[in-house]
């Protein structure tokens, strides 16, 4: 498994370091303006992720065919708090909005483009299309935590209190119409012709993403980075939370492709939307924040195969 899943990620990720590098060019160049960007990250928000959300439940959702399809999205809500508590515990003295950027890198991943592109490249033969359902139904925990954990983590004042306005958020409200439509009517319900352009929008949400992060980066500058912050957000990301996940899952006996998927989520890098948050709430922590998802996306070419081979060697 190695050798596959090395190529797989370390192709993920190029990718994403290639549309990235688009809004880096255009916004060092001035062609987008910093006004651009906050547009973007607005339709990101209020446009484009909920359409992709809406879509991919109801396009993929199936509670008949697959009756624990309930497990898939706990596997992200457990790693998004287990982050949470562990990264609490290593800022417990530490104050302001650095630390608030510093829980919602080490606890919120990258749940979405680079498990996709695993579950299609690994040589699962006719179990592939199960892993791939399977992630697109682990992503409704990840969207869950994002969108409210996430939102609260990146915008929070300094006295902790939620502003629970911020939590009634168009992503949030695109996947519980889209849960309760395929759970009480199903997910036929909606003509074809509705979908499509549903669809062709959801699908852009990735590469406008890409496009805003790339340009916080530079504004941001990589010069400028400070390690010390940075390398323990990476370090329970990329290495402790992936070990945990293994440890765990050597012991517990799950069903297989709710323990492959648990796997593959635990290995990933930091939440690229959490950066579209922070530009659209305009948060004091946003350097740090872009700086925590380009280096744990680049670390991650290694830290990904690493585990998971460990884990096709130990567990699968």
């Amino acid at each position: 498994m190695f050798p596959i899943t090395f190529q797989t990620s370390a192709v993920a990720v190029a990718q994403i370091f290639a549309m990235g590098a688009m809004g880096f060019y255009l916004v060092k160049s001035g062609i987008v303006q910093e006004s651009g960007l906050r547009l973007l990250s607005f339709l990101s928000v209020n446009v484009l992720f909920p359409l992709f959300i809406f879509y991919q439940i109801i396009a993929h959702f199936d509670p008949v065919h697959m009756s624990f399809w309930w497990q898939f999205p706990l596997i992200n809500i457990s790693l998004a708090l287990t982050g949470l508590l562990i990264s609490s515990l290593v800022t417990f003295r530490h104050r302001g909005p650095l630390k608030d950027g510093f829980l919602a890198v080490s606890s919120l991943h990258n749940g979405g483009y680079i498990p996709l592109l695993i579950a299609l490249s690994l040589p699962l033969g006719a179990w592939g299309t199960q892993v791939y359902t399977a992630v697109i139904l682990s992503i409704i925990g990840f969207d869950l935590c994002l969108w409210s954990l996430g939102i609260w983590l990146v915008t929070k004042d300094e006295s902790g209190r939620m502003d629970l306005t911020r939590l009634i958020n168009p992503p949030l409200l695109a996947m519980f119409a889209a849960m309760i439509i395929v759970l009480t009517l199903g997910g036929g319900v909606i003509p074809g012709e509705v979908l499509k352009p549903v669809k062709i929008f959801g699908d852009a949400a990735l590469p406008i993403a890409m496009i805003v992060i790339g340009g916080n980066l530079s504004l941001s500058g990589l010069a400028k980075m400070n390690w010390v912050h940075v390398a323990p957000a990476a370090l329970i990301k990329l290495v402790v939370l992936p070990m945990i996940a293994l440890i765990v899952l050597s012991t517990v006996r799950l069903n297989p492709l709710v323990s492959l998927v648990a796997m593959i989520q635990s290995c990933m890098p930091s939440s690229i939307t959490i950066s579209i948050i922070a530009r659209h709430h305009e948060t004091k922590n946003q350097d740090f924040i872009n700086r925590g998802i380009f280096v744990t996306h680049l670390l991650s070419i290694i830290s990904i195969p690493v585990f998971l081979g460990l884990y096709g060697k130990w567990v699968h």
